[in-house]
């Protein structure tokens, strides 16, 4: 008796899914299309400035706490 993955892979052949709709697509490629493509694209452009805007108020929240803590004379 096989298992219903066998089925699948006896029906469908080697495949993968696009890593943002979760098509099926042939092995080797990330993506179904370019819409895909441009999708993951954008997001990978959002998530590395969201990152760096933490990072700069981050840094920006040390120094104003350094300033604070040298003005209140707990240096």
């Amino acid at each position: 008796m096989s298992s219903w993955k066998d089925k699948i892979q006896k029906k469908y052949g080697p495949h993968e899914h696009c890593i943002i709709c979760g098509r099926a697509i042939p092995e080797g490629k990330q993506y179904c299309g370019q819409d895909c493509k441009d999708s993951a694209i954008s997001y990978e452009k959002k998530k590395k400035k969201k990152s760096k805007i933490q990072m700069y108020f981050l840094i920006g929240m040390m120094v104003v706490m350094f300033i604070v803590m040298f003005l209140m004379g707990g240096g």
